[in-house]
């Protein structure tokens, strides 16, 4: 008699409770003599109905789904000529295709730009530097006039002089013999050109003569300059560089 009951009061209970008209708890209390009984049925059917539910299909999944099989089997057809080469041209891939490599070629033209540019600021010890004399060395091979020759040699002779100037600056004495060598080196190729100078034009020979004798000039007093203002650590390195300039402008006089 008490399965009956029970079976009837949760048959009769069980849709308005599943849809959400009367909560459990007020079925149970309604039936206090059988609450022990009928809770773990309700709950048991309750729990069963909500996971049917989540493996049910959501409406319009078997249209969805056929359509998707549709538009992969459609996407894997091939593709004829005239598709492709529309494909290929369209507007969008034209603009990608032409922008794309400008693009490249900016920001390669900005990273060497950078790396050119830091390089002409480098000194002894910078690991640009040695790309900073490569760089001199091809424009000096590609000027061929003879009076641009010359105007460059001095432009790096004076350079070298700036540098070894920076060295002294910063604290940089190991640096300071190799460096006033390559001053030697510029102002030596600097009097050649001169020389190659004056079997052609002792006019402009005279003016470039003229502009490397003041660059000298000028390398000695700041060279005196920094003599005195120097530790005794920075002399030998000082003192050959202005021997070097002086011998230079000797050579000019």
């Amino acid at each position: 008699m008490t399965e009956r009951m029970l079976d009837r009061i949760f048959n009769a209970n069980l849709p308005a409770i599943s849809k959400g008209e009367v909560a459990l708890e007020a079925i149970l209390a309604k039936y206090p003599q059988y609450a022990g009984e009928l809770r773990p049925r309700f709950e048991a059917a309750l729990w069963l109905q909500q996971a049917k539910q989540a493996v049910n299909p959501r409406s319009g999944y078997i249209i969805s789904s056929r359509k998707y099989l549709e538009a992969q089997i459609e996407s894997l057809r091939p593709i004829g000529f005239w598709q492709r080469l529309f494909r290929r041209y369209s507007p969008q891939r034209w603009v990608f295709n032409i922008t794309a490599p400008i693009i490249v070629f900016l920001l390669l033209a900005l990273v060497i730009n950078s790396a050119v540019l830091t390089a002409r600021l480098s000194i002894p010890g910078d690991p640009l530097y040695s790309t900073k004399l490569v760089i001199e060395d091809v424009q000096l091979a590609l000027t061929f006039n003879q009076l641009d020759r010359t105007d460059l040699l001095i432009q790096r002779s004076h350079e070298r002089a700036l540098e070894f100037i920076e060295l002294v600056i910063g604290g940089d004495y190991e640096y300071l013999p190799t460096a006033a060598v390559r001053m030697e080196t510029e102002i030596i190729a600097s009097l050649h050109s001169l020389t190659d100078m004056s079997f052609q034009n002792q006019t402009v020979e005279q003016s470039m003569t003229a502009k490397l004798r003041e660059t000298l000039t000028n390398e000695i007093f700041m060279l005196k300059v920094l003599n005195a203002s120097s530790p005794p650590s920075a002399y030998p390195g000082i003192e050959l560089a202005m021997q070097i300039a002086q011998s230079g402008l000797m050579v000019l006089r």
